[in-house]
């Protein structure tokens, strides 16, 4: 059996783990801590140090920190094993995942709150073995701003291999009728809908490192590693 901790000689494009995308319909829905989570449940579990957080969000991200990763400051690394990565300003996701794969690992790319940007990217299917990852919050205002993304994303032919996170922030129940709003925003099929309850661990807003992740919901140790199979090639 290989040894998740060490690189392995074969393609990283063909192994299990797909490489993910992860964008947000709109800045603050979650997305740097979708894909961080992610990432870190890759390196747990499967690819050790091979699993790598890529910051191509284009803001300023406290990840790094709150994931408290060290060593190396070209490539920080976390308990867990994740590299964390920044590209160069001028490098475009495609950039980022092909250089990722040339180093032997396997991205999760935080891609901020960029959908329509990355848009033509995503639709140029250039890259095997890649899974977008569409994070929206269960919120009335953010469900009718992403209407467009949605619309475009599925005009693109995108959404359909798409996975969709709806991400709770706060400790509220949901609001009467977001499900139907949901389905009225969405308006073609899509790969995948995975919900994200909120999380006091999360909504704190402070460490995401191994230790602090031990006090998170059972729940949201299980809505990660359900992301982590549906962005895993079915054999």
């Amino acid at each position: 059996m290989t040894n998740p901790t060490t690189p392995r000689d074969d393609d990283p494009q063909a192994w299990a783990e797909r490489a993910a995308v992860v964008c947000g319909t709109a800045g603050g829905v979650g997305t740097s801590v979708v894909s961080a989570l992610l990432a870190e449940h890759r390196a747990s579990s499967t690819l050790g140090l091979l699993s790598w957080w890529v910051d191509a969000s284009g803001n300023d991200c406290d990840i790094e920190l709150r994931l408290r990763g060290s060593g190396n400051p070209e490539l920080l690394r976390t308990a867990s094993g994740t590299g964390l990565w920044l590209p160069p300003e001028e490098a475009t996701v495609t950039d980022a995942v092909v250089e990722t794969w040339r180093q032997g690992a396997v991205p999760v790319v935080d891609a901020g709150a960029h959908p329509l940007t990355l848009l033509p990217e995503l639709a140029e299917d250039d890259l095997p073995n890649l899974t977008p990852v569409l994070v929206i919050a269960a919120r009335p205002d953010l469900l009718n701003r992403a209407r467009v993304v949605f619309t475009e994303w599925d005009r693109a032919g995108v959404l359909e291999k798409t996975i969709v996170v709806i991400s709770s922030q706060l400790p509220t129940t949901h609001h009467d009728g977001l499900a139907d709003m949901l389905v009225n925003v969405v308006s073609g099929a899509v790969g995948g809908v995975i919900g994200l309850d909120y999380d006091p661990v999360i909504g704190a807003g402070t460490a995401l490192d191994q230790g602090a992740r031990r006090g998170c919901l059972p729940a949201t140790h299980q809505t990660i590693a359900t992301l982590a199979a549906a962005t895993t090639n079915r054999r």
